[in-house]
């Protein structure tokens, strides 16, 4: 990931900087140099495979979220929701599984 950085400590937010009272819009690469602002390269994080099944794990389970407010509103019955319930709760346990791994 790519920083630009001057020497007062300010990040550059991708918008715009604020320089001798002026307001540079979407200043280019030779205007942030110009008012001292250096290019700071930053690792990246990495997200171990673990992680990454239990977001996954996370954005099945709020797809389902909508159908969870309907049977609690009363739009779904007890039997149709049966089955979604048992997902739901199949996905919670897969994700604490992985949670509680060390």
């Amino acid at each position: 990931m790519t920083k630009w950085i001057n020497n007062k400590g300010e990040v550059y937010n991708g918008k715009y900087i604020v320089a001798e009272g002026k307001k540079y819009l979407s200043p280019t690469q030779k205007t942030l140099a110009r008012f001292g602002y250096q290019k700071v390269e930053t690792p990246t994080p990495k997200v171990n495979e673990r992680e990454q099944q239990i977001y996954a794990l996370k954005a099945q389970l709020q797809e389902s979220d909508y159908k969870a407010i309907k049977f609690a509103e009363g739009w779904i019955s007890e039997d149709d929701y049966a089955p979604i319930k048992a997902e739901r709760q199949a996905l919670r346990d897969q994700i604490n599984a992985l949670e509680n791994e060390e």
